[in-house]
């Protein structure tokens, strides 16, 4: 090397944090043992230039510190480079639910099926918003049931049907069958106990059907007969009002 020696203008960062150095000006930090250089933008400006120890070998950045705020754990990164989430009760997902730029917040997941809090800014699970569509759907004249064809063993048994329809008035239907296809069917009476079928409602999304307990009327050839239940076939069909 030759022996031209260039010394620049050297101070500790305290010094450089009061320094005003001119555009384009390079200083000396002594206490990070790397170079400052200025943009003549007043004291303490500058750009601090990395040193090689600090770039990791593939020339990207490597993060040696970060604070932890609302939703980590864990404080400052540590030499493994470890951070994680925290742990945070009742649902809660990391989000920005106030309509413009914020930081991220906990958003709480909601699971209603009726979307009774109302929330303008949960989050809702994807059972209940199924569960909400079904049931505005059948409150406008859709979403009815209609269940298969159900084996009947006796007179006087009980068959559950699972509807899902809630709340919402329902016009209730049964009928039966020979077979299993529906072959002949007819509709049968649902008001009484002895004969026909009786309906209990078991919950707001299901109802028990009872079939009579000496079967059901039935017309045949233009005659009147009183049919068991034994062997035939029972289905049920739910309409929302």
């Amino acid at each position: 090397m030759s022996n031209i020696q260039v010394q620049l203008r050297r101070g500790t960062t305290s010094d450089h944090a009061t320094f005003a150095g001119a555009e384009g000006e390079v200083t000396v930090d002594t206490d990070l043992d790397t170079l400052m250089v200025h943009t003549g933008g007043g004291a303490g400006t500058g750009i601090r230039l990395a040193k090689h120890s600090e770039l990791s070998a593939g020339g990207g950045g490597t993060v040696v510190s970060i604070a932890s705020g609302t939703g980590l754990t864990g404080g400052p990164i540590t030499t493994s480079g470890t951070l994680s989430l925290a742990s945070i009760a009742n649902l809660r997902a990391l989000g920005n639910v106030s309509g413009s730029n914020a930081a991220p917040v906990a958003v709480e997941i909601k699971d209603e099926d009726a979307m009774t809090s109302n929330s303008a800014t949960a989050l809702a699970t994807q059972q209940s918003i199924k569960a909400y569509v079904d049931a505005q759907v059948g409150g406008v004249g859709g979403g009815g049931y209609a269940s298969s064809w159900t084996s009947v063993s006796a007179n006087n048994t009980s068959y559950t049907f699972n509807h899902n329809l809630g709340t919402k008035e329902l016009i209730i239907n049964a009928y039966y069958a020979t077979s299993s296809l529906g072959v002949a069917q007819e509709h049968v009476n649902i008001y009484r106990r002895d004969y026909g079928c009786y309906i209990t409602f078991t919950s707001d999304n299901a109802i028990s059907v009872t079939v009579g307990s000496s079967g059901f009327g039935s017309w045949s050839s233009g005659a009147f007969s009183i049919v068991t239940w034994a062997s035939k076939f029972l289905k049920v069909v739910i309409t929302p009002v």
